[in-house]
């Protein structure tokens, strides 16, 4: 019995595809202020508990789990989300018989050929050991995968922040436990197991969907198109966001992969935890909305104002006071890292340009162009990479990472200025010098203090005192309304048009 094809949807209207983006970028923002704390108090028991070594040795591990896993997709996922009909449902059995094949294949190729080509790369074989635990998330989140496309495209984002609280609780409490209990790098691949299993399991009992294997191409070529480009998208994603495994492994060994991956880290936890959640409402979003010009424009523009304030003192701050962070939280074994530090968090304010702009130029369907912008980011950072590691050692690959930013964000910005002309001022340049100005005084300042929890707390708020004081001067009414409405729309669970009509304003 074959399943008939539910009838296309209703174009939904600009103002509720608008109110509901701000209910949920509201809700993500919430979960984003309740994960913070969580994940960077793991992050410095992590740091403490564990040695570089440890750090080194799981990123190694999940550099092939990850990669393995954004090869299964195909970019199906994102051209169901992306396009305007509903699937039917043979195209999510279809995508999840895909991926089931595609992890089996793959998970066996990789995990039988560990023992040639790893001793070829300086990798310590028994790591497959681990990579063999980590290849059960993709297999996990496989059945996830088509319930998160359902909630994605009703833009049922309170399931998706209540998700994510659980999933980071889950991960952090399991992580410190077995670090506790000596269990060492084990004491990652463990807690990305158990926290992939409460992710999946919420998705589908939220949105569930007749589970089925099949494999029924025909009238699925433009999704497939589709789909193909995204993943390559995806594909050149992680191989230039691992440069640092796969270049820094075999030249300098496990412990520099460590410090480069506690740098890029710690760098996350200052700003892309938060731009890649709202970069994650923006896809579908502005989706919906992709033939309304001025629906783009006020969605993005709101979108990256909000990201840049959240974001960027956080960056400027940090880096003003990571010798001291160190020595007090992280400890001394960490030191080494914080040139690498300084260029990842380069990297962060230019990532919250291209992590909101690619998801923008994909939700418009201009997936070739997004592409070809990737490609040339990847090529950059791996030349410069190249170039740098010789005299500058494993820190060349995050000054690799912190320079090629800058020209994708300016060939990003251009390129999305055809679409919607965004004010650059306001969302962007103004967050950036208010930011590094209050950086910059705390950095003077904080040679009259002797490095403790207490000392860092004063100077951090006297920072963001200093950040604020001149924003709320310019722009306290708007902020102020703004943020009333952002409060609503968490507290009322819903939007209005009202809110809406306010977005980019």
């Amino acid at each position: 019995m074959s399943v008939q094809s539910p009838n296309p949807p209703e174009s939904p209207e600009p103002d509720e595809v608008g109110a509901k983006t701000m209910q949920g970028a509201s809700l993500m923002v919430l979960r984003t202020l309740v994960l913070y704390p969580v994940g960077f108090a793991g992050e410095v028991l992590l740091a403490r508990l564990l040695a570089p070594e440890d750090f080194g040795v799981y990123a190694l591990a999940s550099f092939v789990t990850v990669t393995l896993a954004g090869v299964l997709e195909v970019g199906l996922a994102a051209s169901l989300i992306q396009r305007h009909d509903e699937p039917r449902h043979e195209e999510y059995q279809t995508l999840f018989t895909l991926q089931v094949l595609g992890i089996t294949a793959l998970a066996l190729i990789i995990f039988f050929s560990a023992p040639l080509f790893f001793p070829w790369l300086g990798f310590d074989v028994n790591i497959r050991w681990m990579l063999l635990a980590l290849l059960l998330c993709p297999w996990i989140s496989s059945f996830g995968t088509m319930s998160c496309v359902k909630l994605e495209r009703e833009l049922r984002y309170a399931v998706f922040a209540r998700m994510d609280v659980l999933r980071g609780l889950t991960y952090v409490g399991s992580a410190v436990a077995l670090a506790l209990a000596g269990a060492r790098a084990w004491s990652f691949a463990v807690a990305i197991v158990l926290s992939t299993l409460v992710k999946t399991c919420i998705a589908f009992r939220q949105a569930p969907w007749p589970v089925r294997f099949r494999l029924r191409l025909a009238g699925m070529g433009q999704a497939l198109r589709f789909g193909v480009m995204f993943q390559l998208s995806t594909l050149t994603s992680l191989f230039r966001d691992h440069i640092g495994v796969v270049l820094g492994g075999p030249l300098f060994g496990v412990q520099s992969v460590g410090y480069l991956n506690w740098a890029k880290n710690t760098t996350y936890y200052t700003s892309q935890i938060f731009t890649q959640v709202v970069s994650r409402v923006a896809f579908p979003s502005i989706s919906r909305v992709q033939h309304d010009a001025a629906a783009i424009r006020q969605m993005t523009q709101t979108l990256l104002k909000y990201v840049n304030l959240f974001t960027f003192p956080v960056i400027g701050l940090f880096a003003a006071l990571i010798p001291e962070f160190v020595t007090v939280f992280y400890t001394d074994k960490w030191l080494p890292a914080i040139p690498a530090f300084y260029f990842y968090s380069l990297r962060m304010i230019g990532s919250n340009i291209t992590t909101l702009y690619i998801s923008v130029l994909n939700a418009l369907g201009r997936v070739r162009v997004a592409l070809r912008i990737l490609i040339w980011w990847t090529v950059a950072d791996w030349t410069l990479a190249l170039a740098l590691c010789p005299p500058f050692g494993f820190t060349g690959i995050a000054m690799a990472y912190g320079l090629s930013v800058i020209p994708i964000s300016v060939w990003l910005v251009v390129e999305l200025n055809r679409v919607a002309r965004l004010d650059l001022w306001r969302s962007l340049f103004q967050p950036l010098c208010f930011s590094m100005a209050a950086a910059a005084l705390i950095w003077v300042v904080k040679v009259r203090f002797t490095p403790s929890w207490i000392s860092l707390a004063l100077l951090a708020a006297a920072g963001l005192a200093a950040f604020l004081l001149p924003l709320l001067l310019l722009e306290g009414k708007v902020l102020w309304n703004d943020g009333r409405m952002f409060l609503e729309s968490v507290l009322k669970g819903r939007g209005s048009s009202s809110t809406a009509q306010r977005l980019g304003e």
